[in-house]
């Protein structure tokens, strides 16, 4: 059976973090998250309804799921190898009436062949928005997520996961500490660490179980741009990590994401998959009654 991941959605505030204890750094955590919570609202904001394209190449290697053998089959002793190339829409949708913003990805061309029409779904979508327009992109977002390749199936692969855990309401669930600035990140940025507390956590197993969130963030002191996002899950079954880079798109004022890297290492099968998504041509969601999204 299939390791299974899901991804909680996105809402997008600002709240200030303290660490107790700490030396008197050449800058305070505090204010460096607090810049951050301010920034990421004018992200959400102005990336919201921008679409952009993703060409998203995933390999896996080891004991996989072969051709035959059944969904999430695993056959023993068979070692193998798969690539799979996906191109789609990617955005990040602003549920009306709610502050609420859901990043997906809606598949349209699988290894060089159209899987179905680019536009239709997508106006749809964003020109009718109602309340069950969070379920519509669920769905599409489960839908695209059947073309993963490995014996991981999951959700979480998503540039922009890791941002909400820099909202006002997420940012009291974990524990942040101060690490050091990143030169060649560029001048002024600090590596923040993140380690998820609550529960329940933002991803959990199919039988419930709690995957505790770790990771870094990298981030500008003087604005709280941030400029990558690392979100790490282990147990003894899986390793997973997701990493997004990001940088100034002069259309949009913010950092918008160029490119996302995943890696996934099952420790019983010594499955190893490995991703990289690049994103461009990006798109204003300017929508009209009579015609879809135009730039």
């Amino acid at each position: 059976m299939k390791k299974q991941l899901a991804g909680l959605s996105l809402t997008l505030l600002v709240f200030a973090a303290t660490v107790v204890g700490q030396s008197q750094p050449p800058v305070e955590l505090e204010t460096l998250l607090t810049r951050a919570g301010a920034y990421i609202t004018r992200f959400a904001t102005a990336f919201a309804n921008v679409v952009a394209e993703e060409r998203y190449l995933q390999q896996a290697s080891g004991r996989q799921t072969m051709s035959g053998a059944g969904r999430g089959a695993v056959v023993p002793g068979i070692t193998g190898q798969q690539r799979r190339e996906l191109v789609s829409d990617f955005l990040l949708v602003r549920l009306g009436g709610d502050d609420m913003w859901v990043p997906f990805r809606d598949v349209f061309e699988v290894d060089g062949r159209p899987v179905r029409e680019r536009e239709e779904r997508l106006t749809r979508l964003l020109l009718s928005p109602t309340g069950q327009t969070l379920d519509q992109a669920r769905l599409i977002l489960e839908e695209s997520a059947r073309y993963n390749i490995g014996n991981v199936e999951r959700t979480i692969n998503m540039p922009l996961l890791a941002l909400g855990f820099l909202e006002v309401v997420q940012q009291r669930r974990f524990r942040y500490t101060l690490g050091k600035e990143d030169g060649r990140a560029g001048s002024g940025i600090w590596v923040v660490n993140y380690t998820e507390q609550a529960r329940p956590t933002f991803v959990r197993t199919p039988d419930g179980k709690n995957l505790f969130a770790t990771g870094r963030f990298w981030i500008e002191a003087a604005s709280g741009r941030v400029v990558k996002t690392e979100l790490v899950f282990q147990d003894d079954v899986l390793r997973a990590s997701v990493t997004t880079s990001f940088r100034t798109d002069e259309r949009f004022h913010v950092d918008v994401p160029f490119e996302m890297v995943e890696d996934y290492l099952l420790s019983r099968s010594r499955e190893h998959i490995a991703g990289r998504a690049s994103y461009g041509d990006r798109k204003s969601t300017h929508l009209n009654s009579s015609h879809g999204y135009i730039s």
